[in-house]
């Protein structure tokens, strides 16, 4: 969408940050050896843009070393994030450093598979509960570390019509933002997530983890009923 009017990119050296997270994470490299990390990739790529999900991971250090800068957040809602996240999972090769990272993040160990969640294991993806609660924690995440004049939300589903709030928020042109370009690595649906697992179980997750953030984020959505899930 930016690339066009800006030096923009997409999961800029991805492999390479989510090894240094990592790291971090393990105590391996301290917070100054990491922050020195960040500010020399930072001056090397010399982005006005940078478009990633593993952003979500710096993202506090990022507000912090450079004051200037804004973020957005895409959010779309718990029960079709789900649903896409595994469709992606099962049908695309991910790469081996994602896939190592991703055991990292969702940390499944915690989460082990109910009884309800046996169409998901058969398929080789995390629980329920795993999925759920990652949604939960990232979609409140940002709110607490970025100074909220310096973070907009936006609902992934609204971006086509979004250009000039965008614009308005960079402090830019709308004509600089193509909305054409707003979903060009959509996934296609082989696997609806109601029919890998029960609507009352799905909806009774959603609500035990995540009711007040789909509260606040997604108002009008009650239970999967009122989603767009793939039937």
């Amino acid at each position: 969408m930016l690339e066009s009017g800006f030096r923009a990119a997409h999961e800029p050296e991805r492999a390479e940050l989510l090894d240094a997270v990592v790291a971090f994470d393990a105590s391996r490299i301290d917070s100054a050896e990491f922050d020195r990390y960040l500010r020399r990739r930072d001056g090397r790529l010399g982005l006005e843009f940078d478009s990633s999900w593993a952003n979500y991971f710096i993202m506090e250090r990022l507000a912090t070393l450079f004051p200037d800068a804004k973020f957005i957040q895409l959010i779309r809602d718990c029960y079709t994030w789900v649903e896409s996240v595994i469709n992606h999972l099962i049908t695309r090769t991910i790469p081996a450093d994602v896939q190592s990272y991703l055991d990292w993040w969702f940390e499944p160990s915690k989460y082990p598979y109910q009884r309800s969640d046996r169409g998901l294991e058969e398929i080789g993806v995390y629980s329920l509960d795993c999925f759920v609660t990652r949604w939960s924690i990232h979609a409140e995440g940002p709110p607490q570390v970025i100074p909220p004049d310096r973070l907009m939300t936006i609902r992934t589903s609204e971006i086509r019509t979004s250009a000039q709030r965008l614009a308005d928020f960079l402090g830019t042109s709308g004509d600089l933002i193509n909305t054409t370009q707003s979903h060009r690595n959509k996934g296609e649906t082989v696997r609806p997530l109601l029919g890998l697992v029960d609507k009352a179980y799905l909806d009774d997750t959603v609500a035990r983890i995540c009711r007040e953030s789909m509260k606040r984020y997604f108002p009008e959505l009650r239970n999967s009923d009122d989603t767009s899930l793939a039937r």
